[in-house]
């Protein structure tokens, strides 16, 4: 069977950057949304303190990020 793609992003979701498919960003909570866009606050796996703000729509761009298990 193939796997549905999520059009959506959620609390405790696992992403890669396209050029760096080492490091694993973690989906910790929601950001405030900017011009009605939703933003996530994102950890890097294994360092709590690594963290990033970034917008639904970056995460689920496959040029940029690519969700993984």
């Amino acid at each position: 069977m193939f796997k549905k793609h999520k059009k959506s992003v959620d609390v405790g979701d696992r992403f890669v950057k396209v050029d760096d498919p080492n490091t694993v960003w973690i989906v910790a909570g929601q950001g405030a949304p900017v011009a009605s866009i939703p933003h996530f606050q994102v950890v890097r796996d294994g360092y709590p303190n690594r963290v990033r703000t970034l917008s639904e729509q970056v995460l689920l761009d496959p040029d940029f990020y690519r969700r993984v298990g």
